[in-house]
């Protein structure tokens, strides 16, 4: 293939990306809503916390994976997040275990599975869940913020 081929099939390639891409982010603007509007199930792994809607295509199912609440990734120093935070423990110094002061606090974990797990660890059944509580990602308006994702590398086939 000539260099002329190459840049013209390449520049053919990246338009249809592009328009694929679009397309993909439409239709799984679709399976979300769908997800919150259809009927839900529990997740595969009990140690995860959320819901599932599984979508059915012709012969594959896809899972539309609702998360529980996310936890912050970071707050201020001082902040009402800090205070909060705080407030829902005993010993203060061990919120070091989940955030790295930077003149803020960040999450030390990249998952809220392994936040929670670390919490139970550290604070016991009783006080976990005020601390997980307390470090909830909420918005302006105070309502605990969640994600939605569609699964397309779980997807299974149909039996």
């Amino acid at each position: 293939m000539s260099i002329k081929a190459d840049v013209d099939r390449g520049l053919e390639i990246r338009d249809q990306m592009e328009k694929l891409k679009t397309e993909l982010k439409q239709i799984e603007a679709r399976l979300q809503q769908a997800g919150l509007d259809g009927d839900q199930v529990e997740l595969n792994d009990a140690d995860r916390e959320g819901r599932q809607f599984l979508a059915q295509g012709s012969s594959r199912i896809v899972p539309v994976v609702l998360t529980a609440d996310l936890i912050v990734g970071e707050f201020l120093y001082g902040s009402p997040r800090h205070a909060k935070i705080n407030m829902s423990i005993q010993d203060t110094r061990k919120v070091l275990e989940f955030f790295k002061p930077v003149r803020k606090f960040e999450n030390l974990f990249d998952s809220g599975k392994k936040f929670r797990a670390r919490a139970v660890a550290v604070f016991g059944q009783e006080l976990a869940p005020k601390f997980i509580t307390a470090c909830v990602a909420t918005d302006k308006e105070g309502i605990a913020k969640s994600s939605i994702k569609i699964a397309w590398d779980e997807s299974k086939a149909k039996v």
